[in-house]
């Protein structure tokens, strides 16, 4: 029993002595602010794969670059005509819905261009809409109020 207190005072008296501390001392990871260069590729490469904007911009690019090479360049001239014919059958389009359901609404109708016949009936409290292109015909039933 002596022995057990004396190897016991001796585990003490080891334990007990003086701790020993070094001070602590910031090592900066960026090279910017001195840390070591050889982690600068890495950063480099962390921060581009995080970076949304990046990525979506470079997305926009591809999305950009596809359209312009399915697409052909187009002069002055074939702009205007395309948007003179869109707003030829836009104004067609509006008297065509003026005859079906405007104030002066007719109960069958029909108009034809360009080889293409659109004809209109009401059937109850539907519309229904033909067109013909000459190629296939599309039907189509509407309500005639909304």
């Amino acid at each position: 029993m002596i022995i057990r207190h004396l190897v016991l005072l001796a585990c003490l008296a080891v334990t007990a002595s003086a701790a020993q501390a070094g001070s602590l001392v910031y090592q900066p990871v960026n090279p910017a602010f001195g840390g070591s260069p050889l982690n600068g590729s890495w950063l480099q490469s962390e921060a581009s794969a995080q970076n949304f904007y990046q990525r979506e911009e470079q997305r926009r690019q591809q999305i950009g670059s596809a359209l312009q090479s399915t697409s052909t360049a187009q002069t002055p001239g074939q702009i205007f005509a395309q948007q003179l014919q869109s707003q030829l059958y836009s104004s067609l389009a509006n008297r065509i819905t003026q005859s079906i359901f405007g104030e002066n609404a007719q109960t069958s109708g029909s108009f034809a261009f360009q080889g293409t016949t659109i004809g209109f009936v009401r059937i109850g409290g539907n519309v229904q809409v033909t067109i013909n292109d000459g190629q296939s015909v599309t039907t189509v039933t509407v309500p005639s109020a909304p």
